[in-house]
């Protein structure tokens, strides 16, 4: 009918929205979480290996971030506008890193995630070239053909559950 939903259908509808709505909230509230706690113990990482933390600001020039210095949350310049960064880490010689945190609850999901991470490099690599680097750290369930799309596109992937290889990684990175 045309007219306004009676009672029986309203409840209807609420008994089959509230849980769908409730399941996405959930999911995101749990990958917030996990995302927060992924550049937790890389910003913690950093500062055992004493790595200073500088204040955030805007990233116009490479110079902005020292070796062996990191921000967290900030803003790299490109052509059109500013892509924000999870951390970001001078690894001398004017070349900074910049890495992604993304924690995804399904292969669905992690498109959205990886393709986020793909458009921020490109648009780094765009403005920068190849003194900025971009690394994801990574942990869900995540396509294979996901993870082959970064590094296809030379992002740097890295496992929140072997955040050693990224301890090694980085040192590597800085002569240390």
């Amino acid at each position: 009918t045309n007219g306004a939903p009676d009672p029986s259908q309203l409840d209807s509808l609420v008994e089959r929205v509230v849980p769908m709505l409730s399941q996405q909230t959930a999911a995101t509230l749990r990958r917030n979480r996990l995302s927060a706690e992924q550049e937790s113990a890389v910003v913690e990482l950093l500062r055992r290996k004493g790595w200073e933390q500088q204040s955030s600001a805007p990233i116009s020039a490479l110079d902005g971030i020292l070796r062996r210095h990191f921000m967290h949350k900030t803003k790299f310049a490109t052509k059109t506008r500013p892509q924000e960064v999870d951390i970001a880490c001078g690894l001398g010689k004017t070349v900074v890193l910049a890495m992604e945190c993304k924690v995804t609850n399904d292969e669905t999901n992690s498109v959205k995630r990886i393709n986020d991470v793909l458009k921020k490099a490109s648009a780094w690599h765009a403005h920068w070239g190849s003194f900025v680097q971009t690394a994801a750290l990574l942990q869900g369930v995540i396509a294979i053909k996901d993870v082959e799309r970064l590094l296809e596109a030379r992002v740097h992937v890295f496992w929140s559950h072997d955040l050693a290889r990224f301890d090694s990684w980085i040192d590597g990175q800085t002569g240390t």
